[in-house]
């Protein structure tokens, strides 16, 4: 699959003659695609959405959506052998952001840019353990962990388009950023011997900053 779709944008330079950058009143739209995630698994890209003020001035609008699932299994024998028991872990989030971008220089094809955006996320945990403790083999105990929060970003970055065609464009972003997480209080409910228990995992904040490039690429289409 990786090959195939390196193989149709190699094809789809040969078709760079009447490629041209988008004007005002252009509405387009474009997926981000990570290069660590081109195997046979299959990840949702995040989407966004660009309309074109001027031609040099553009409003962009993201939204992702996240999600994973995950299953630890351990024995009761350090050989592997006797009973199972197992941790499953299960992910979600979704994220929106806006922000604006101004164009400059470059050529028909070719236009490099700048751009600010403020982002916020929610996420959520939760985990699932049988006859575990969440790390190793438990024999009768079982537990039930949720856990969440959200963030708030705010992102500088600089990037690049390539129009392939009149219609389909490639481009990288590489960006600086600020983002503030808060995580709430989780539950833990835990039951071993028949009975169970409900504690509270309390949260935190944390704020950081930092740069940050995907190891990918944007993809993208003109709507009108």
């Amino acid at each position: 699959m990786k090959k195939t779709f390196l193989l149709l944008i190699a094809l789809a330079f040969g078709f760079t003659s009447f490629a041209q950058k988008p004007s005002e009143g252009n509405l387009l739209t474009e997926a981000n695609f990570s290069i660590s995630n081109w195997d046979n698994s299959f990840s949702l890209p995040a989407l966004r959405f660009r309309y074109f003020l001027a031609d040099d001035m553009v409003l962009r609008g993201d939204v992702s959506l996240m999600g994973d699932k995950q299953t630890n299994n351990y024995s009761e024998n350090a050989d592997g052998t006797g009973s199972t028991g197992s941790q499953e872990i299960k992910s979600s989030g979704l994220g929106i952001a806006a922000g604006i971008e101004k164009h400059w220089g470059g050529n028909a094809k070719f236009s490099p840019f700048a751009a600010a955006s403020l982002g916020f996320m929610t996420y959520s945990d939760d985990e699932t353990w049988t006859d575990s403790d969440g790390s190793s083999y438990v024999k009768g105990l079982s537990a039930e962990v949720e856990t969440g929060g959200s963030m708030i970003s705010l992102t500088l970055s600089l990037g690049a388009d390539y129009w392939v065609t009149e219609s389909f464009y490639l481009g990288a972003e590489l960006g600086w950023g600020l983002a503030s997480d808060n995580e709430k209080d989780g539950t833990v409910s835990v039951t071993s011997g028949g009975s169970t228990s409900t504690s509270t995992s309390l949260g935190g904040s944390n704020f950081g900053y930092g740069e940050g490039m995907a190891p990918g690429f944007r993809i993208g289409f003109i709507l009108n």
